[in-house]
């Protein structure tokens, strides 16, 4: 069971910075999950549609610049990165899943990717997700070949039908609505399962019971001593 960071290691440290990433990483995890938004035409690595809960700042994201961001704390005195920094960062020591926040971000991140496209750990080890089929639809077309994560809450039906469509190798499903049922579906289908958010003991022990094939965690080091 992949052992997924969930916005690096959100538990301890500042959210969807290179720090949270790198932590995760020293905490065990196999891959890191980071979220992805366009503004000024940067793709900068970023979860809500404000600055208020994540940095110092306050105000809805698009009133900001590029250059306004970078300059206001994301926690520990650490910087929004985008989505070139974290690659940079990790450099292939672990997977990484990138979640589409937009549909506005979907062309810029498959334009990046595509530049990738001679990096060995990049085909492997890259997942794009997104709620918003729309943003995958053009991932999928643009770039065929990227890995893509079809995430769903509670329609589950939904989630297999545009997996199919797209081609996707995996479905990202809510902790709330998971069971094995779905997990031998998806199995049989070729999916692999990954459930978002697990961070109780006794729920990622459940979660290795009906054979998840990944879990996000925002406590990396709790899926490895489990």
């Amino acid at each position: 069971m992949l052992n997924i960071g969930h916005r690096g290691a959100k538990g301890y440290f500042p959210e969807n910075t290179l720090l949270s990433i790198n932590k995760a990483i020293e905490l065990g995890a196999d891959w890191v999950e980071i979220d992805v938004r366009w503004l000024d035409g940067e793709i900068i690595v970023f979860h809500d549609a404000d600055v208020d809960r994540t940095t110092d700042g306050s105000g809805l994201l698009q009133n900001y610049s590029y250059k306004e961001l970078k300059q206001l704390d994301a926690g520990g005195g650490e910087n929004v990165p985008t989505l070139k920094d974290v690659i940079q960062e990790i450099n292939g020591r672990v997977g990484l899943i990138i979640e589409l926040k937009s549909l506005a971000v979907a062309k810029p991140v498959a334009d990046l990717l595509r530049q990738l496209s001679d990096n060995d750990w990049k085909n492997k080890k890259l997942i794009v997700s997104s709620f918003n089929m729309g943003a995958l639809k053009q991932v999928f077309e643009l770039s065929p070949n990227i890995q893509l994560g079809v995430l769903v809450k509670q329609n589950i039906k939904t989630g297999f039908d545009w997996a199919a469509k797209l081609k996707a190798h995996s479905l990202h499903v809510s902790l709330t609505f998971i069971s094995r049922e779905i997990v031998e579906k998806a199995h049989f289908l070729g999916l692999k399962v990954y459930v978002y958010t697990v961070n109780e003991l006794n729920d990622i022990k459940q979660m290795r019971k009906i054979n998840i094939d990944g879990i996000f965690c925002d406590y990396p080091d709790r899926v490895k001593s489990t």
